[in-house]
């Protein structure tokens, strides 16, 4: 029985330790953007980067890029590469109305935006999640060449929402889209 609960403490001991280098740039070798993770701010592993400062449920920023090939999980919809930012914001409204998982989805906010030099949208939407909590979320995407890249902080509630939202738009300055070197 103590070695089981040593097994953990180590085990525990290292994914902290492993979440203490979450101020450096975040550069994955395959993937084509760069961006500076926020102080405090700690990793949660996944194939694209997921981060959260006191819990993924209480708020998180996920940054992420997708080949436009690869169709969304509820809608099977794709992006294309001719797609105008409204049109890639539809797609993106679609698959969230299509989530069985949310309820009370309300889209509150759907424009044009710059992200870094790229012309894309910003969505803000609210929604009810499976266990009755509130959750906020902006949402900015856009596609270059056939990549789809989408940039998104949620948070439970208003007041987690607006703690922290304006750290997002802080990271959101440190993007930066590069061409990934060749597999």
């Amino acid at each position: 029985m103590k070695k089981i609960a040593w097994i953990a403490i180590f085990i525990f001991a290292a994914s902290v330790l492993s979440c203490v280098n979450s101020s450096k740039v975040y550069q994955p070798g395959s993937y084509s953007f760069k961006v500076k993770i926020p102080a405090g701010w700690r990793k949660i592993d996944r194939p694209y980067l997921l981060i959260t400062k006191e819990g993924p449920f209480l708020q998180n920023i996920m940054v992420q890029n997708r080949s436009i090939r690869k169709s969304f999980r509820y809608t099977k919809k794709k992006m294309q590469k001719e797609m105008l930012p409204e049109e890639a914001a539809q797609v993106i409204i679609d698959e969230y109305t299509s989530d069985k998982n949310i309820g009370n989805l309300k889209i509150l906010n759907n424009a044009p935006a710059n992200i870094n030099g790229h012309n894309g949208f910003k969505i803000y939407l609210t929604y009810i999640g499976p266990k009755g909590n509130e959750f906020h979320t902006l949402y900015y995407g856009f596609i270059k060449a056939d990549t789809f890249f989408n940039l998104r902080y949620t948070a439970g509630g208003r007041q987690y929402y607006q703690k922290d939202i304006e750290t997002f738009k802080r990271m959101m300055t440190s993007f930066e889209v590069f061409k990934a070197p060749a597999a």
